[in-house]
């Protein structure tokens, strides 16, 4: 507390000049004395007190010398100092993995009001925010309006990502102006081995020492027998202390719970038989932990797709063209196809389309081509999301299969056709088009498999926020993604790639009139819990000032409300005379 103008001291005369001037003023007034027997008396009480018999019926006096006095204060410029942050200007980076859930209140809860206090000692100086992902990202760059700070810090949100800390670290070194430019790091736990060689800057971790409880899902897995499912979940304690806890596994209206003790530290393998045939489970476990986030796992019990068997009287650029996907490719006789192996088979032979098994149809071993002469007209398709045909040469077709759908066509002629069952024919040679020299060909069979191999009704596993291309395709281009019923967001082919939702859950992607299940799943990394510390370490150079805060506003703001105050007063006393 001070004041930066102690020469308007003077200005203290003023209030003490009103005071003698109501002391002694003049002022007659009639007064009516009914018998002089009572003069005297009425003499005598007006001398005991006179000076304080005229303060107590001025209003007026005492509003003005408050007023005066306010005005002396203003005038000395009173203020009250303290100290800003060290450094010149500051780079938060802030983690907003799913660890950051942990505890109650949060960690992030606590993080954000460390960093508003931190914000309010700034003293104006500039604050960039960060946050961590696998794409880190500028929230505010160098801003010095408190107000709009804070408000930012309030709306950060957890982005359920992997920290990615240390390239994080690396992307706000870039952001850095010069020696004196504090990076503040709010996570959870940071190694200081991370930060051991870097110089220049000077970095602040804040993290946290305390011990929480956690039991986490690491693994969820399903095994399909021939008329039951088995499943197995894979529980790990990362605690100090033994906990009890409940499995439990539902599809739609089923359940299953198995109660289990989990020693400190323990991992377990929790087997459960009997499972009705379904296809979408969910596993979670209930437990007196401090982190949630890791306590439910979805899996899905789709075909395996990473296997396709090979016809060899086929081309050889056909078996290339699967290779270059880094699939298990084997080339098979044509007499020894297996058409009840459940592997997708690539072949020419029409017979096999009948079985079970996927097929993706190469020409036909029982018809001839005919010559075409046009370009390919394609429709709204998944298989040509990323394969485009416009610059595809094809000298001749066979004929089409009567009752299939034709999504491609050449000149009218049917090109491919897909079968009731999904079967994908292509109704040409390798060696009748120069479409395996494209670079479409080979995202065309990495599109056949996804269909082949996979389900219809299931997009896949992604992790929060992962940006992915997908094979989807609708008449109007649009896809919107649910959470038990309610809305996310949505996707627009040909807009990017897809991007995932941030939470994880188990989603539907709607589009026209089919739907589709995806799940998306914390990484490892989210689901163990480590204790940190706070500490500093770089050798940037520090600058601390002081930031000054004057009580003027404030006083200006009094005085002119007892102006009004006493102007009220006086115009009621002008109008009772």
């Amino acid at each position: 507390m001070g004041a930066s103008n102690w020469g308007m001291i003077w200005t203290a005369v003023m209030p003490l000049a009103v005071i003698l001037y109501y002391f002694f003023r003049k002022k007659y007034k009639d007064q009516h004395v009914s018998s002089t027997l009572f003069w005297q008396e009425r003499m005598r009480e007006l001398q005991a007190s006179p000076y304080l018999k005229k303060l107590q019926h001025h209003l007026l006096f005492y509003l003005q010398l408050a007023a005066l006095l306010f005005c002396v204060l203003a005038l000395i410029e009173p203020f009250s100092e303290s100290e800003t942050l060290a450094g010149n200007d500051f780079i938060f980076v802030v983690d907003t993995s799913a660890t950051m859930l942990a505890g109650s209140p949060s960690h992030f809860e606590k993080q954000q009001q460390e960093m508003k206090n931190l914000a309010a000692q700034a003293g104006g100086k500039p604050v960039t925010i960060v946050t961590t992902g696998i794409s880190p990202k500028v929230v505010i760059r160098n801003e010095q309006d408190l107000e709009k700070v804070e408000k930012t810090i309030d709306l950060l949100t957890i982005n359920y990502e992997s920290a990615e800390i240390e390239q994080t670290i690396l992307f706000a070194d870039t952001l850095a102006v010069n020696d004196s430019t504090i990076i503040h790091i709010f996570t959870d736990s940071l190694d200081r081995a991370v930060l051991a060689n870097k110089i220049g800057q000077s970095y602040h971790v804040h993290g946290f020492t305390e011990t929480l409880h956690n039991v986490s899902i690491r693994q969820f897995g399903l095994s399909k027998m021939e008329d039951e499912t088995r499943g197995i979940v894979q529980l790990v304690n990362n605690s100090e202390e033994a906990l009890s806890a409940t499995v439990q596994l539902t599809s739609d209206s089923v359940e299953k719970r198995i109660d289990v003790e989990l020693a400190a530290s323990e991992e377990l393998l929790v087997p459960v038989e009997d499972l009705p045939n379904k296809q979408l489970w969910q596993a979670t476990v209930e437990v007196a932990d401090d982190y949630s986030a890791d306590n439910t796992m979805a899996t899905y019990l789709a075909p395996p797709g990473d296997a396709v068997v090979i016809d060899s009287a086929l081309h050889e650029l056909i078996a290339s063209g699967f290779r270059s996907l880094s699939l298990d490719v084997t080339l098979s006789e044509s007499s020894q196809l297996q058409p009840g192996s459940g592997v997708p088979l690539v072949t020419n032979q029409r017979n096999l389309l009948e079985g079970p098994t996927p097929i993706l149809l190469f020409g036909r071993n029982d018809e001839n081509p005919f010559e075409v002469v046009g370009q390919i007209e394609t429709k709204a398709h998944p298989l040509f999301t990323y394969a485009s045909l416009d610059e595809v040469y094809v000298s001749q077709l066979y004929p089409p299969i009567e009752s299939y759908e034709t999504i491609a066509t050449i000149d009218d002629h049917p090109f491919i056709q897909i079968s009731p069952k999904g079967d994908i024919i292509v109704l040409t040679d390798a060696q009748l088009t120069d479409w395996p020299l494209s670079p479409s060909f080979p995202l065309f069979l990495w599109s056949a498999m996804e269909s082949l191999s996979g389900d219809a009704e299931f997009l896949g596993y992604f992790q929060p926020n992962e940006h992915r291309s997908v094979s989807l395709a609708s008449q109007t281009g649009e896809w919107e993604i649910f959470r038990e019923g309610t809305y996310s967001h949505s996707y627009i082919e040909g807009s990017g790639p897809f991007i995932a939702p941030a939470e994880p859950g188990i989603y539907q992607v709607v589009g026209d009139e089919k739907e589709m299940t995806m799940i998306v799943q914390l990484s490892s990394k989210e689901k163990t819990l480590v204790t940190g510390s706070t500490y500093k370490m770089g050798q940037a150079e520090l600058v601390q000032d002081k930031v000054r805060f004057s009580y003027v506003p404030f006083l200006l703001g009094i005085i002119l409300l007892l102006v009004v105050v006493e102007w009220e007063v006086y115009r009621r006393g002008i109008t009772t005379r």
